[in-house]
């Protein structure tokens, strides 16, 4: 809606299927698997699509991936963290639009929290790109902080890119102010 409202707009007008991609499967079993590891419960057959819709000739070339993907989890800084939450959904009402928030992962280390959103896929390629993808960070965030009841200054927000073993801090995270005038500006109010 902000970064590409005229896309949105002609995907809600005529909405077009399309077929899953092997990275979309690739990062919903990463997800699932995660989940599990967690203790959460999440399983690959969650995959939103049927069978026929699968190209069964990457289904060893996915599961090699995610070998790979795992390995470097379970060598990087969260494998001997303990989240406390996994996969939290928060319905987050931001100037009367309900947004779905479903948060990967939040630590907290005594003093402060900390939300991780998982990624299988490439790194922001530039400055830009990172400013777009963290307005989904702000909004976790801020949801969040409103469901725990605390500031949200007390919450940082990371992506961690595991393709790369990257853990990516975004320089700024947009407060609830910024969010709303960026809402406003993308569905042209004032």
């Amino acid at each position: 809606f902000v970064t590409d409202p005229a896309s949105v707009a002609a995907n809600l007008r005529r909405p077009m299927p399309e077929r899953p991609y092997r990275a979309t499967r690739l990062g919903t079993l990463f997800h699932s698997w995660v989940e599990e590891r967690y203790g959460v419960g999440g399983t690959a057959e969650e995959i939103d699509s049927f069978a026929s819709e699968l190209d069964h000739d990457d289904i060893p070339l996915e599961h090699t991936e995610l070998a790979r993907l795992q390995a470097t989890f379970e060598n990087s800084v969260w494998a001997t963290r303990a989240p406390v939450e996994v996969e939290r959904e928060i319905h987050l009402i931001l100037d009367g639009q309900i947004i779905v928030c479903k948060i990967d992962a939040v630590y907290f280390d005594g003093e402060r929290y900390e939300v991780v959103d998982w990624k299988t896929g490439k790194a922001p390629k530039d400055a830009q790109d990172l400013q777009d993808k963290q307005l989904q960070l702000a909004l976790y965030r801020l949801a969040y902080a409103r469901w725990k009841g605390i500031d949200p200054d007390l919450i940082d927000a990371v992506f961690y890119y595991v393709t790369d073993n990257a853990v990516i801090r975004p320089a700024t995270i947009f407060n609830e102010t910024e969010l709303i005038d960026l809402w406003r500006s993308s569905v042209g109010m004032p």
